[in-house]
């Protein structure tokens, strides 16, 4: 599977990068390498780019991953995650409508500027104590 977990220059933001289609499967892993690099530095926002990858899991397994796996692999209802899809794919919509029925702060997006102005808007993705430089999307 092609992907990558990075943190942002600022550390505000963990950054996953998807370019394969997506399975519940391929969704666990990379969502659980997130959370890792997210809890090991301690980042409770993140910003999954999806654009150019489809969603391809059954409207059962995009339930489960909302309503299970999710919590299973290490993200927290207080986490917060916007994902980031093609205008023009509808692919990712219903994941979004269960994870945010499970009490996940999750919403798609079109828009990267869009994205990162949600993310900036959250009291825990705030300006970490240290002096960071400040998010651009470049640096995502």
């Amino acid at each position: 599977m092609n992907y990558a977990v990075s943190l942002s220059e600022c550390g505000r933001f963990v950054h996953c990068c998807v370019s394969d289609d997506i399975t519940v499967e391929r969704a666990t892993q990379f969502t659980r390498d997130a959370a890792a690099l997210g809890a090991r530095r301690g980042v409770s926002c993140y910003l999954f780019d999806m654009r150019g990858a489809s969603n391809v899991a059954s409207v059962f397994g995009n339930y489960q991953f909302a309503y299970a796996s999710l919590a299973m692999i290490g993200m927290a209802r207080t986490d917060r995650v916007a994902m980031l899809v093609d205008a023009d794919d509808h692919s990712h919509d219903f994941v979004e409508t269960a994870a945010r029925n499970a009490g996940y702060d999750m919403k798609l997006f079109t828009d990267h500027e869009a994205a990162l102005a949600w993310l900036k808007a959250s009291a825990q993705c705030q300006a970490r104590p240290q002096a960071s430089p400040p998010c651009s999307p470049r640096q995502i």
